[in-house]
């Protein structure tokens, strides 16, 4: 069976899972199977215990762990060498936030460089935060939140 993580709790090693029949499955840290840890918005595939609702034998979905591949450091030295061109954002599948970074950024060339320079900045802090967060912070806030900025 299918579903989605809702919730995990590194402390007591519990979370709970929304499956595509619609219903909410809870599980422990036991019964993940996968290397990475479990995290919000992780697919999975699991087996619906016959008893209870209660997932066991859980593992990250093939299928839909495409952008785990992305790399904290890849995405940080494109911050820091191509940030005012949003390149990092395009790595990072963040391709509306990364087309205006780069528009901005062209476009003020034409206008004192003003604009290029406020990119430049934003790719700069966005390296520093990228090379300051741990892997797993790295992957839940811009892999699995997809968050655009900062």
């Amino acid at each position: 069976m299918k579903g989605v993580v809702l919730t995990f709790s590194d402390d007591t090693s519990q979370g709970i899972i929304s499956a595509d029949d619609g219903k909410r499955y809870e599980f422990a840290g036991v019964n993940w199977r996968s290397e990475r840890f479990p995290g919000c918005g992780m697919h999975v595939d699991f087996e619906a215990a016959t008893d209870s609702l209660s997932a066991d034998n859980i593992y990250i979905d093939p299928c839909k762990a495409k952008s785990a591949d992305k790399n904290r450091m890849a995405a940080s030295m494109l911050a820091f060498f191509f940030g005012w061109l949003g390149f990092h954002k395009f790595y990072l599948g963040n391709n509306k936030p990364a087309t205006i970074m780069l528009c901005v950024s062209l476009g003020g060339l034409i206008l004192l460089a003003i604009p290029s320079l406020v990119m430049m900045v934003i790719g700069f802090v966005e390296f520093i935060i990228y090379v300051t967060q741990s892997d797993e912070e790295f992957e839940q806030t811009y892999i699995v939140g997809r968050k655009d900025w900062f």
